[in-house]
């Protein structure tokens, strides 16, 4: 799992990826699986947390192909993709650290 922080910002954005595979599919199907890529954003605050809650709001309304599930100090971003493409990896992970960047503008008193 990969871990993005910045001590001047208010929100952790972490990654992970699900898949159903089993190494068999692995051994014998390569690994061009289905996955399901997560993005944890974690505020370290209440204000942070409120910001996140809204745009997972915005989120889940612009995206409908993403799950977005409120957390106690978050949220979770959930996208499937048909295959585990390292090049569309990389957009999503480039897309939600630009979420991240917008976040930190749009909270209240943010420095």
């Amino acid at each position: 799992m990969q871990k993005i922080t910045d001590q001047a910002e208010l929100i952790d954005l972490s990654f992970a990826m699900e898949s159903s595979a089993s190494l068999w599919n692995v051994i014998f199907e390569g690994f061009d699986q289905e996955v399901v890529l997560v993005s944890k954003f974690t505020g370290k605050e209440p204000r942070a947390v409120n910001t996140l809650y809204r745009f997972g709001i915005l989120i889940s309304e612009r995206y409908k192909d993403c799950k977005v599930e409120p957390r106690n100090s978050g949220i979770q971003i959930s996208k499937s993709l048909p295959e585990n493409d390292i090049a569309l990896v990389s957009e999503w992970t480039d897309l939600m650290e630009s979420v991240r960047e917008e976040m930190n503008k749009c909270m209240p008193n943010a420095q």
